[in-house]
């Protein structure tokens, strides 16, 4: 009897370098805290507040202020070439294989790169721009030849503000932004995501419908057993509201309107756990209930572990790796496997390969006149039409809704003309979907 795996997923917010000045700090001390600071901001003050001896309002104040504090979490990347320096050495295969998993391979990494853009203030130095970051790794990853990484999706919606170190929760709030980002990868770069990573952990029910058209899977899930995190900035589930859905590592497909319950849309969802930050982090407890589950249910089971680029990643693999290797001991009977996220996917969903193979999504493009029909013929949409990309000569990028053929055709239908734009302003027509199973059909025209 083969032994159920517990699949350990690697889920990087690839965002590039972060500079976090010490006035900047300070003041996202009060913030998250809701309280004031009657101190400049100084390294000499920092380490005043770092002091265990230091009280700041209260113990249970001060153990907040601890954690968010920490000086591992201020150990920010604040250039690219600091971040590529880590790269080179977490990359490479002499550093991989030091963290071997039950079948003898090595760590693997799932890039979700995030395009800085819609910002007018960039008070933390991030790289703006569309495909910015992901040209660089893009670039990194081909140049070492790697190719067991997956690049996957990641974005922050803009806010009302529009500074690019301020979170927000609106992708409607974002759309001009969101549909450039995916229309400048699909036809500059012949890509399309698979997989999401919330951005601030956060999903809302524009997030969760604009999801479900496009993208079959969804590693966002932060659900605990007590999720009382004590920071201001996230009181009353403000960012990563996940209270009420699964928190025992099982997959669910959500609700239509509260992406945390159990309901009947077609996207899966997984829990993913942070590594070493202010709150929901991944350990001991977390990890043999996972192993548990799949002692019990003799099925695979899905772990996503989250950090960013713009720490010194390879501490926190290292801690993780020896808490992963004492927690596996206590199991005999189940293995662990480093993931790509789709193959983790695929097998804690039950999909067989047969299966993934035989309904591989493929479709067809046929430009007569000025109509372009797309045509399905093996598998089906994962979502309920193809995504459209159009460059135009004078070099916008557009995207819009297809018609639809026939009810059950699987046909869809675009016209070019003086209600839309006519064929002549065109000069790449670019058309992309996945299907349930995490494969990808792209096709395109160069006029």
């Amino acid at each position: 009897m083969n032994k159920p795996t517990v699949h350990i997923v690697h889920h990087v917010d690839t965002e590039g370098p972060m500079c976090e000045p010490l006035d900047e700090l300070f003041e996202r001390i009060q913030n998250t805290l809701g309280y004031p600071i009657n101190l400049a901001p100084s390294k000499e003050n920092l380490q005043l507040l770092q002091s265990q001896d230091y009280v700041f309002v209260n113990a249970e104040v001060d153990q907040l202020l601890k954690k968010l504090i920490d000086s591992k979490l201020l150990n920010f990347k604040n250039t690219w070439e600091e971040v590529d320096e880590m790269l080179d050495r977490i990359l490479v295969p002499a550093y991989r294989n030091k963290f071997e998993d039950s079948f003898g391979k090595g760590w693997i990494y799932n890039w979700h790169l995030l395009d800085h853009v819609g910002f007018e203030t960039n008070p933390r130095y991030r790289i703006l721009g569309y495909s910015g970051i992901f040209n660089l790794y893009k670039t990194k990853l081909e140049k070492l030849n790697i190719q067991q990484d997956a690049l996957q999706w990641h974005f922050h919606p803009i806010p009302f503000n529009k500074a690019a170190h301020t979170s927000a929760i609106s992708y409607m709030n974002s759309a001009y932004e969101l549909q450039q980002v995916m229309c400048r990868r699909l036809i500059d770069h012949n890509w399309f995501p698979v997989v999401n990573r919330a951005g601030f952990h956060t999903v809302r029910p524009d997030i969760n419908w604009w999801l479900e058209q496009w993208l079959p899977f969804d590693a966002s899930n932060q659900a605990m057993i007590t999720d009382n995190t004590g920071f201001n900035d996230n009181i009353n589930g403000r960012f990563g509201d996940w209270r009420g859905a699964p928190d025992d590592w099982s997959l669910y497909n959500p609700d239509l309107y509260d992406w945390r319950k159990k309901g009947t849309l077609k996207r899966t969802i997984s829990r993913c756990l942070n590594m070493n930050t202010r709150f929901r982090n991944i350990d001991n407890n977390e990890l043999s209930r996972a192993f548990k589950l799949a002692e019990t249910s003799g099925k695979d089971v899905y772990v996503g572990i989250t950090n960013h680029d713009f720490r010194e990643m390879s501490v926190e693999i290292e801690s993780f790796y020896e808490l992963l290797k004492k927690v596996a001991a206590n199991y005999k009977n189940v293995n662990f496997a480093f993931s790509d996220t789709i193959t983790a996917f695929r097998n804690a969903i039950g999909f067989t390969e047969k299966e993934v193979v035989d309904n591989n999504l493929e479709f067809k493009l046929e430009l007569n006149g000025d109509t372009l029909k797309i045509q399905v013929i093996n598998g089906e949409l994962f979502g309920a039409q193809p995504f459209i990309g159009l460059l135009t000569k004078d070099g916008r990028y557009l995207t819009d809704n297809f018609n639809w053929g026939e009810p059950g055709s699987q046909s869809y239908f675009y016209t070019f003309d003086f209600l839309t734009i006519p064929l002549e302003n065109i000069t790449t027509i670019a058309v992309a979907s996945n299907d349930k199973y995490g494969n990808t059909c792209i096709r395109r025209i160069d006029l």
